[in-house]
């Protein structure tokens, strides 16, 4: 019942009328409105998180809009992350164990977290499963963090891309390759940032033994 309501609603607020409406509620409302709008997304999944960055970039333009999505999903998911660790759940852990993700779960908790990056990394990976995953498999807060912040910014960072350059991916093709170039130079260095630092830990945990 309340997914057919939540569906309702984003499909009237994506009519062009609304949209325009809403648009001027959220440039109103200033950063916590485009702040918020991520932060919700990252507790209830079925929230488009690609729809509020596009609303929040055609708000703000392309960096406030990134910087403003960034933000509060990186908020979000680091929130869920604290809640469901103080909370734990059952359920949720079935949830996951029943999904095609039970295999994640074990790679955590073995510390892979370029398991986690990359995950992160995508759009379309449902953000809710992977912060609740690494919430039950204890993962570190700081790791948890040094893993999460890097992708959501190549993550988010892809969808405002999406969000500005979709009507004019045809107009102008070279800044588009440009701005597909960056993502993954980005996204490189993130990784390798990533395995670095979980090289070092490895070694870390090793000399304490």
């Amino acid at each position: 019942m309340i997914t057919k309501y939540i569906n309702l609603f984003m499909e009237l607020i994506m009519e062009y009328e609304n949209l325009a409406v809403f648009l001027k509620y959220v440039e109103q409302g200033g950063p916590a409105v485009g702040v918020l709008l991520p932060v919700i997304e990252a507790f209830i999944p079925i929230l488009p998180l690609i729809g509020f960055v596009i609303i929040n970039v055609a708000a703000f333009g392309f960096f406030l809009g990134y910087l403003y999505s960034w933000i509060g999903n990186c908020i979000g998911s680091f929130l869920l992350f604290l809640f469901i660790r103080k909370v734990g759940g059952k359920r949720f852990e079935e949830k996951i164990k029943k999904s095609k993700y039970r295999g994640t779960l074990e790679k955590i908790k073995k510390r892979k977290v370029t398991v986690l990056f990359y995950l992160y990394c995508f759009p379309f990976t449902p953000s809710f499963l992977i912060s609740g995953t690494a919430a039950l498999a204890n993962m570190d807060t700081q790791i948890f963090l040094i893993t999460m912040l890097p992708a959501k910014f190549v993550m988010i960072l892809s969808l405002a891309f999406i969000g500005e350059n979709v009507s004019s991916f045809f107009e102008n093709p070279l800044k588009s390759v440009l701005y597909i170039l960056f993502i993954l130079l980005i996204n490189y260095m993130s990784k390798k940032l990533i395995q670095k630092y979980e090289e070092h830990h490895r070694h870390e945990e090793g000399d304490e033994n």
